[in-house]
């Protein structure tokens, strides 16, 4: 036992070390809209803007790890077409912005999941 007790202790350590990095909240993902910019848009846009960030959120939301490939990928063509036209709409100024917390986690899980 007393040969194996430097071990036992290294991986006690280890292991207390490690619960505190899954034990972190993950920082809220979500998509905002800045309103006084919104308000600026005419109707059409302005229902259009609220339909992609619906979506971008549902996005968000999706539970990618029961998807096969070919879903993810086209999670993923749906995701960059949404982008497109959120600059369209951001190009006097920002409308649609997604957190870096949520755009950090989105990256980290599709590069996890492929």
């Amino acid at each position: 036992m007393k040969k194996n007790a430097p071990l036992l202790f290294a991986l006690a350590t280890a292991g207390l070390l490690a619960v505190p990095c899954h034990a972190a909240a993950l920082p809220d993902r979500h998509v905002r809209i800045n309103t006084e910019r919104l308000a600026q848009l005419p109707l059409e846009d302005q229902q259009r803007v609220l339909e992609i960030k619906d979506r971008l959120e549902a996005l968000i939301a999706t539970d990618r790890s029961s998807l096969d490939q070919v879903q993810r990928a086209e999670l993923r063509q749906e995701w960059k077409g949404l982008k497109g036209e959120m600059k369209h709409y951001n190009q006097n100024g920002g409308v649609i912005y997604i957190s870096a917390g949520a755009l950090i986690i989105i990256l980290l899980l599709l590069i996890i999941l492929l």
